[in-house]
């Protein structure tokens, strides 16, 4: 996995340089010079021995050419690469703003995020909306609000802010910017969770992120920011540690609905309900298959999950008094923002 992902990032570098020497404003200037260039030598052509002059002349320009190519320009760009830029704080509008330039890649990895909750969210969702169409692709990793990693963060911040919270409002923000988008915009828009302890966190922009390990009693947000280009060691491996924790996360449609086929009196049908888990039982909001149970009346109900497809499940409506439904609705809330009035449970049969 890791050469795979060693291989793409020299294809990222060679894109990039590409794409550098393609530019505009490089395109008028080599524009500008050919033209110049021809002017001059039709002005010369009455000079006397025209011939040789051109060739000493141009044998000189070409040595000196060669020697700025491959001699000068790899030093200078492994000083660009190496070069630490500190910013006091994490500035979103400054961040912003890096996005609305931004030609290929975003990539974001936080346990959450001010970026997607106002008074940033909005800008920063238009301008990745442009990037979409831009055919760039943008990357959200946040940390798994339900993780153990979520809990032990919330212990460390010392009161600062309940990371399984705020993770969970920026998914709901994240999932309703990715739903108002068009499928083909949708497909390079993707967002997951991770469990593990990251321990750092990045904003890439191109070929440049903002990186900064996550204090301790402070959100990493108000503490100091190095900005590097993703080709410098450390750019290397912090976008190791991205796809690392990335080949492992959740996708946020799995996080927030989940795929089902229920079988009941030889008939089987798809669904995909929103959904909590507690103690092992998934319990889901859909009223189409409290319609199907209603009509089985007491007839068995079994369901398997696209996310456990090995087991399989009864299907079942709870009366209020059920052990595990208050807390399940209390998670409904927490998790969608608003209450299930009523929930069906789906329990692992042995």
């Amino acid at each position: 996995m890791r050469v795979g992902q060693r291989f793409g990032r020299v294809l990222r570098q060679l894109r990039l340089l590409g794409e550098q020497a393609l530019r505009g404003p490089v395109l008028a200037v080599l524009a500008l010079f050919a033209a110049l260039s021809v002017v001059s030598l039709l002005l010369a052509r009455g000079a006397v021995q025209y011939g040789q002059n051109l060739a000493l002349n141009m044998a000189a320009e070409f040595i000196g050419a060669a020697t700025v190519i491959f001699a000068l320009a790899p030093i200078a760009r492994r000083a660009q690469q190496g070069g630490v830029r500190e910013h006091r704080r994490l500035d979103f509008s400054w961040y912003t703003d890096r996005v609305v330039a931004a030609t290929r890649t975003v990539r974001v990895l936080h346990t959450f995020s001010r970026l997607f909750a106002p008074p940033f969210d909005q800008r920063f969702f238009a301008a990745a909306t442009g990037l979409l169409r831009r055919h760039g692709s943008v990357q959200v990793l946040l940390m798994h609000p339900d993780s153990m990693a979520a809990q032990q963060r919330t212990v460390e911040l010392r009161g600062h802010g309940d990371v399984a919270q705020l993770a969970r409002q920026n998914l709901r923000a994240l999932a309703a910017f990715r739903r108002d988008l068009p499928d083909q915009l949708r497909r390079r828009a993707e967002v997951r969770l991770y469990t593990a302890s990251a321990s750092v966190q990045v904003y890439q922009w191109d070929n440049r992120l903002l990186a900064s390990f996550l204090p301790l009693g402070r959100l990493s947000g108000d503490h100091a920011q190095l900005e590097v280009s993703v080709d410098s060691p450390l750019g290397d491996f912090l976008l190791e540690r991205f796809d690392e924790l990335w080949e492992q996360a959740v996708a946020l449609d799995d996080y927030m609905s989940v795929r089902l086929w229920v079988t009941a009196g030889g008939t089987q049908r798809e669904y995909t309900a929103r959904y909590v888990t507690v103690d092992g039982a998934y319990y889901l909001d859909e009223a189409a298959i409290l319609a199907q149970l209603a009509r089985e009346r007491n007839r068995a109900v079994h369901a398997a999950l696209t996310l456990e497809p090995a087991r399989t499940y009864r299907v079942e409506i709870l009366p209020d008094e059920s052990a595990g439904l208050p807390d399940a609705r209390s998670r409904f809330t927490e998790k969608y923002d608003h209450p299930a009035p009523v929930l069906v449970r789906l329990t692992p049969q042995p």
